[in-house]
């Protein structure tokens, strides 16, 4: 799991340097009409970047999560329980407690679910060209700014 950290950490920060790019496009072009258009579509590498690093945190989480949906799950049974023996005047608890579980049941259910984005093929393309595009994203960003400044 440690190698899923450290690349979900250099996907991370390789969106940070995309998004840092798309501000220098930002600053060069702001009153160029059309030329805005050139930082929507460099701003694209670093949502996919910033994606993909979430998916692989959320990855390298799920053994924990899977660990602990007994004890998540013996909650929910108890919170359930305090809100059935609930009086009318003190239902406010058990109910934030009972949405509270239940909320945290979603991943009781969908355990698998921070893993589909890395089935997905076409967004593993997308992250490959978004991780190549970076750096000179971020140089052709430069150039501009130089020039337009």
């Amino acid at each position: 799991m440690k190698a899923v950290r450290a690349t979900a950490r250099v996907a991370r920060l390789l969106s940070y340097v995309a998004a840092a790019a798309t501000v220098l496009f930002l600053l060069a072009l702001y009153d160029d009409g059309w030329k805005l258009g050139l930082a929507a579509i460099a701003a694209g590498p670093a949502v996919v970047l910033f994606l993909f690093s979430t998916a692989l945190i959320e990855a390298a989480e799920l053994p924990g999560r899977l660990r602990g949906a007994p004890a998540d799950a013996a909650e929910l049974q108890s919170s359930l329980g305090d809100l059935s023996r609930a009086r009318r005047g003190r239902l406010f608890r058990p109910l934030w407690r009972t949405g509270r579980a239940a909320w945290s049941a979603r991943e009781l259910v969908t355990p698998w679910a921070p893993l589909l984005p890395l089935l997905n093929v076409p967004f593993l393309v997308a992250t490959v060209l978004s991780a190549l595009a970076t750096p000179f994203v971020l140089l052709i960003s430069l150039v501009v700014l130089g020039a337009y400044t």
